[in-house]
């Protein structure tokens, strides 16, 4: 049942990482692709303005002089894309502008600050080359368009990583790994402090292996404990010797001393006052033998303490042990750790024993 469990703890963590492998290559090709479109977006319309440009430059029977294309330079400037528009002629450079760095239409010169994309068209009068137009485009749009496409594609890939690992993390809980993974981390983070001393541990260990603890429990509660610990059967009175112990006495004490009680609930803190580590413990181990003696334990010592859920829970987890076919193990183990941590808690506090 064990490689059963730990093979589907497997499955579904490769599914998942699989599944963020799918989700990291799609949001790679997105922003690829978003890029990839601005980018070719942004060369069309340069591409567009210089032969507007040019469009504008070889109007038939018109001779170029500086100051019309000037005019025709300054009119296109307009449009806050561009960065700049050089014309050149057979003879070299004609005229020009580009922006300065308060992105002011200045005279050009040849020194170019902006990172654009280059256009160019060819002048042409009458069917012969005249010269070539030079459109650069600039980019700070294009590069804000391009962020605000791989946020979004970034934003619909953390959502899927979100929506991929919340029902990874709902199969655990449902097969109760996070239990066991909560109990791990507690007991490594409780051996990294030094909290835990070997020798009380291995005493708390030997409880659940043990019938000597009694809790004012009478004989005839003990019947099912097993024999030969002591060396005679406890349900049978010592034949040789004075009597030691009266149950019947005992019995009677305590019903006519109420108060009484508080020993019985001393000695079971003190008895099951490392319990929870040692049902983590036990766990972890896959010692189920272990753990059904000590869930006997504390189902007969729970109610000398009129602690029902706890009696409840030792014998819910006993079931669930004993089930080959239980899925539940650890959630049974984890509901008994926590009513015995919550009756330790209440015996700390006097206030809350009723």
């Amino acid at each position: 049942m064990s490689e059963r469990r730990k093979w589907r703890r497997l499955a579904a963590l490769g599914i998942w990482g699989l599944g963020v492998l799918l989700l990291v290559l799609q949001v790679v090709w997105g922003v690829s692709a978003v890029r990839r479109d601005v980018e070719s977006r942004l060369i069309s319309e340069a591409g567009r303005a210089a032969a507007q440009v040019a469009g504008l430059l070889s109007q038939p029977a018109w001779e170029m002089d500086e100051l019309g294309v000037r005019t025709v330079i300054m009119s296109i400037m307009e449009d806050t894309r561009i960065y700049g528009i050089m014309v050149q002629t057979r003879q070299g450079f004609f005229d020009g502008m580009r922006r300065n760095y308060q992105w002011e239409p200045v005279p050009w010169d040849d020194e170019i600050t902006e990172h654009a994309v280059q256009g160019m068209s060819q002048l042409s009068m009458e069917g012969q080359f005249i010269g070539k137009v030079e459109v650069y485009l600039s980019r700070r749009e294009a590069a804000a368009e391009i962020r605000a496409g791989r946020d979004r594609e970034l934003w619909q890939g953390g959502l899927w990583l979100v929506y991929l690992t919340a029902a990874l993390l709902a199969l655990y809980w449902y097969w109760g790994d996070l239990a066991h993974a909560r109990r791990w981390a507690s007991a490594c983070w409780q051996q990294l402090r030094g909290n835990e001393s070997a020798p009380a541990e291995e005493s708390v260990a030997a409880v659940p292996r043990t019938s000597s603890i009694r809790l004012g429990l009478s004989p005839v509660d003990d019947e099912a404990a097993p024999k030969g610990e002591s060396g005679s059967d406890p349900a049978q009175p010592v034949e040789e010797g004075p009597v030691v112990i009266s149950a019947e006495l005992g019995r009677n004490y305590q019903r006519t001393h109420p108060e009484s009680w508080r020993v019985t609930a001393g000695l079971f803190r003190q008895t099951f006052e490392r319990g929870p580590r040692v049902l983590t413990r036990l766990y972890e181990e896959n010692e189920l033998a272990g753990l059904c003696r000590l869930g006997q334990t504390l189902e007969k010592a729970a109610p000398c303490l009129g602690a029902e859920r706890l009696s409840e829970t030792a014998r819910a987890m006993q079931t669930a042990l004993n089930d080959p076919q239980c899925e539940t193990h650890a959630t049974a183990v984890e509901n008994c750790s926590v009513a015995l941590r919550e009756v330790l808690t209440a015996l700390a506090a006097p206030q809350n024993v009723k």
